[in-house]
């Protein structure tokens, strides 16, 4: 898993997340994302919708906005 989180702005993003396929759908991706979110809990978290099915099908079971300003601290 990646994220990039931001303190000057108070913004993050969750960049990746990946499970191997035999231990999807247990539970694993989700405790990842919270303990990301556990770190910074006060900011403000984004998840672009990713590419690929299995991808966006673990996207829409997570409670996190798709997009928001970027942060302009990132140079990207």
């Amino acid at each position: 898993m990646t994220a990039s989180p931001c303190a000057s702005c108070r913004t993050a993003t969750l960049d990746y997340v990946h499970v191997a396929a035999e231990y999807r759908r247990l539970g694993f991706g989700r405790t990842l994302v919270a303990a990301a979110v556990a770190r910074a809990p006060s900011f403000r978290w984004t998840a672009p919708l990713p590419d690929g099915p299995v991808a966006q099908s673990f996207r829409a079971r997570i409670a996190m906005r798709r997009n928001g300003p970027p942060c302009s601290h990132r140079g990207g």
